[in-house]
């Protein structure tokens, strides 16, 4: 069986995840069970099966998760998890490897734009989860400061605030990550 290096950052992740909820969703208990589910795979290192969303009833008047919502986490993990297994499964770098990497070189500027970048906050609407946004802007300044390429810009996704919880307007974060698509490193 093939096991997958989960960090403890995306185990948190998904015990936090607050899917928004309402009428026509899926039923709570079977989300629930199968989030209980895919954390203890992932605190065992194991591979998370694709999320089969037949095998979830879905509510007719009644509360429940909305199916985007789950499907997004679903596909989230599925991401991750592809991730991971690519980066372990990259062999080592030769111990004598003809040139070393080159460094890209980020400035001083643009680095600083990044960390100072301020987003929108707004209650509902198209609002995405702060902790996320959070991470990936983390992740984008380690990268810059180690030389490295920025993570890949077309392939993040966010998780919509659950209703009525706060989070980074959607707008804001939209137009930040095509400004930084067209971010160069320096010459």
């Amino acid at each position: 069986m093939t096991a997958v290096p989960w960090t403890p950052t995306h185990v948190a992740l998904l015990q936090r995840s607050d899917l928004p909820t309402g009428r026509g969703g899926y039923v709570f208990e079977d989300v629930d069970r199968w989030i209980e589910h895919a954390q203890a795979l992932m605190a065992a290192g194991r591979v998370v099966p694709p999320l089969s969303t037949g095998a979830l009833r879905r509510t007719k008047m009644r509360e429940g998760y909305q199916p985007e919502a789950v499907e997004a986490l679903a596909a989230h993990i599925a991401e991750w998890q592809r991730n991971l297994q690519l980066a372990s499964a990259t062999p080592a770098a030769p111990v004598a490897a003809e040139e070393p990497a080159r460094r890209l070189r980020w400035t001083p500027q643009q680095i600083d734009w990044v960390r100072e970048s301020t987003f929108g906050v707004r209650r509902g609407g198209r609002a995405y989860v702060e902790a996320e946004v959070d991470t990936f802007l983390d992740d984008v300044l380690v990268a810059m400061t180690k030389g490295e390429p920025l993570p890949s810009i077309d392939a993040v996704r966010f998780f919509l605030a659950r209703r009525g919880a706060r989070g980074y307007d959607a707008h804001d974060v939209d137009t930040f990550l095509d400004d930084l698509k067209r971010l160069r490193p320096a010459q």
